[in-house]
């Protein structure tokens, strides 16, 4: 049932009120504006700007506040350039709540002489957000996990699309008109004010602010008023609360506008380091929001984030602008003045923290920071409209350093695929789940329909975060495996952007569990655990070139095999960009994620370096360019792995290897491959980390049953860093 009230935290809007916000407001869906409106909405649905009403609000609404201020000024007198403040609000705030703030705030703007415009633009974060880090996200909750669990939830199960989501709809809204659609609303608004401000030389002056990924918005904003003929001369200020845009896209957007002095004045106001590790983001994930953002959401782990002090700090340029005690940045909480104060001590709280608000105002308006009196009217500070969330208890994990190693293990195996169906994988994970169950594992299976992308992540972190010190796990999957358009721009090897990917029994709808889905899952396996994978598919281990179906035939595919690979054709292509928001049937979301990556700079320019401190060994079925193969009702890695599995189970990782190689022989041109970080290789096979190593410990990972001379080590550790687990990606906490 539709809302028939704009309400936030049991505040309501009247029909009244949302009318009058039309003057004040450019709503945006999905960045683009409506072809109609309502002139008296009487609900939030109701509520919606089209082309129209934003050059309404500037060359009428504005237009008549800058007269009537003007018939206030001294006879005789040129009247000043009146403010007009621009807000974008942050990801965690939807529509019903961005038009609440924004009632809340133009009275007080307009008492302080300042014309406020707010873009409030849709965004499902806040939901997806309560999911991933509440119960919804996994079936036995996130409370009682790690940090490091939490963040392999929230890139896995939702959070990573939404937030790509947010940045598409934040550069739609900077777009023109594509294929005769509409425009996005921040592309109207820059045309209007560029020709209002040509039209009327020194009557107004720009003022930019946002929150959160408010910051994301305006980056791509601002640069299109210096845009056309009719381009500004300069912008009075640009300041961000706790901003979450990258910093390489700040750098590349508005530092450099910042440094030449088109934006006169550009301030951060965020929290120190220190207060940032002590927030709480919904009394589950012990840090704010913003390293959420840089470890889960982003397209690599660890992005730089601009609200980040560490990272800010790590960055010589814009810190060589910000300077350490200027206006230009304020780490709180501190109180340092009329114009650079703030008392916020969470991420959610800088919108409505008064000190940080009249900071904010008096720099707009223009109050030095001592001298003559402030007149800037009170902030009306009341309780949140938008809650992050009520914290809830977090219970220790269960089970104790000291206590029996326990073993756990998991079996996939999918055969039932519609298309293309296979044999013998259901067969492999069921042997699997036998002989892991003889040596003393608690094995959990998913077979066919039950082995959707969701489920298999599921029950994957579900294993490794669960574990505790000297435990062991096993995750075995058999099933097709394919390669996938890389939309991170984090595969930069010789045969192309792609990513190698698992297939979910529903991977034809665009369900693909990428390379970079597990390297997070690994990311969170606990200290003191011990995780191998057995992985029986094409693709399965550290591939980083494609096969076609036509190189079959030159493969070495005795008669009666099958090979477990499939190839996506482009409505499956398609609809997996679609899950992972860069769809590319449609000509608007697509310039718009194009404009998003074109300035996110920094994704694939540092490569990424092997975990030293790995925690996983993955044994794949076959080489980076080669083909896994079923026969006789079994994967023949699976076959070869439980024959040398059930006779000697007591060897070392690398000697398992060379094993099942010297069993395969030449019968079949595939040769296992072991990835594996530090002294992984040498440890025993599914041997907990409280043993020691083996006397004899070999050096040298091994991957065909030969020493390998420097140049094949080399292509191994090439493969190693491709690897399906991600072991390139850095540790968390």
């Amino acid at each position: 049932m539709p809302d028939t009230t704009a309400t936030a935290r049991g505040a309501t809007l009247s029909a009244a009120q949302l009318t009058a916000l039309r003057k004040h407001v450019v709503h945006t869906e999905d960045g683009r504006l409506a072809t109609a409106a309502s002139a008296r909405p009487r609900t939030v649905d109701d509520f919606k700007t089209t082309a129209d009403d934003v050059k309404r609000m500037v060359d009428v609404d504005l237009a008549a506040f800058v007269d009537q201020l003007a018939k206030k000024t001294p006879a005789g007198e040129a009247p000043p350039p009146v403010p007009v403040f621009i807000w974008a609000h942050g990801g965690l705030t939807d529509k019903a709540a961005g038009l609440q703030t924004a009632e809340r705030q133009v009275g007080w703007w307009k008492k302080n002489g300042v014309y406020p415009i707010h873009l409030v633009w849709e965004s499902g974060f806040k939901t997806t957000l309560e999911d991933v880090v509440r119960g919804k996200a996994g079936k036995r909750g996130f409370t009682d996990l790690t940090d490091l669990a939490v963040e392999a939830a929230a890139r896995l199960l939702g959070g990573r699309k939404f937030w790509d989501d947010m940045k598409v709809d934040s550069a739609g809204a900077c777009l023109p008109s594509i294929d005769g659609g509409t425009a996005g609303g921040a592309y109207v608004l820059a045309a209007a004010l560029r020709e209002y401000m040509a039209a009327n030389a020194g009557a107004i002056e720009l003022h930019i602010a946002g929150h959160s990924a408010g910051s994301i918005y305006h980056s791509h904003f601002v640069p299109r008023l210096f845009e056309g003929d009719d381009k500004v001369d300069s912008v009075k200020s640009v300041t961000f609360l706790a901003p979450a845009v990258r910093v390489d896209t700040f750098e590349a957007t508005l530092l450099p506008l910042a440094e030449t002095g088109k934006i006169e004045n550009l301030s951060i106001f965020t929290m120190n380091e220190n207060q940032e590790k002590r927030d709480n983001t919904a009394g589950v994930y012990r840090k704010s929001l913003l390293y959420l953002v840089s470890r889960s959401f982003e397209a690599e782990k660890d992005a730089e984030i601009l609200g980040l002090e560490e990272h800010l700090r790590r960055s010589g340029r814009t810190m060589a602008y910000l300077g350490d005690v200027s206006e230009r940045l304020v780490l709180g909480p501190v109180a340092r003045g009329r114009r650079s104060s703030t008392q916020a001590t969470s991420h959610g709280d800088f919108d409505n923290d008064e000190e940080t608000m009249m900071s904010l105002a008096r720099r707009v308006v223009g109050v030095p920071d001592s001298g003559e009196a402030d007149h800037v009217a009170v902030f009306p500070s009341r309780a949140r409209d938008v809650s992050e969330f009520t914290p809830a208890p977090r219970p220790e994990p269960t089970g104790a350093r000291g206590a029996a190693p326990r073993k756990l293990a998991l079996c996939i195996g999918i055969d039932a695929y519609p298309k293309d169906p296979l044999s013998g994988c259901v067969a492999d994970a069921e042997a699997w789940a036998e002989a892991l169950g003889g040596a003393g594992f608690t094995v959990e299976s998913i077979h066919n329909a039950d082995a959707t992308r969701d489920a298999i992540l599921r029950a994957m972190l579900d294993k490794v975060s669960s574990a505790r010190d000297g435990d062991i796990v096993a995750i075995q999957f058999s099933g097709h495996g394919t390669f996938v358009p890389d939309l991170d721009g984090d595969e930069t090897d010789a045969f192309g952007p792609k990513d190698e990917a698992l297939c979910p029994v529903d991977f034809r709808d665009g369900q693909l569990i990428v390379d970079d889905d597990l390297g997070a899952i690994w990311d969170a396996i606990p200290e003191g655990v011990s995780v191998t994978l057995f992985f029986d598919s094409c693709h399965s281990g550290s591939v980083n070139r494609e096969i076609t179906p036509a190189e079959f035939e030159t493969r070495k595919i005795p008669a009666g095999a099958t090979p477990r690979m499939t190839v996506l054709d482009a409505d499956e292509e398609a609809a997996f960009r679609q899950e992972r928001a860069a769809s590319p049937t449609d000509a608007f979301r697509t310039a718009a994620w194009k404009r998003v990556v074109d300035v996110e700079t920094d994704r694939a320019a540092v490569p990424r370096v092997q975990r030293a401190d790995g925690r996983e060994v993955l044994i794949s079925a076959c080489q980076p360019d080669q083909v896994a193969l079923e026969t006789n009702g079994h994967g023949v890695f699976t076959s070869a792995a439980l024959r040398v599995f059930a006779q000697t189970p007591t060897l070392s990782n690398s000697e398992f290897v060379r094993t099942v190689i010297d069993i395969l022989d030449d019968t079949y041109e595939q040769r296992p491959l072991l990835s594996a970080a530090g002294d992984l290789n040498a440890r025993g096979l599914l041997s907990s980390v409280r043993d020691g190593l083996p006397a004899a410990a070999s050096a040298t990972i091994e991957t065909n049953g030969h020493r390998a001379p420097a140049e094949m080590r080399t292509a191994a550790i090439v493969a190693i860093l491709r690897a399906t687990a991600d072991l390139l990606e850095a540790g968390g906490d």
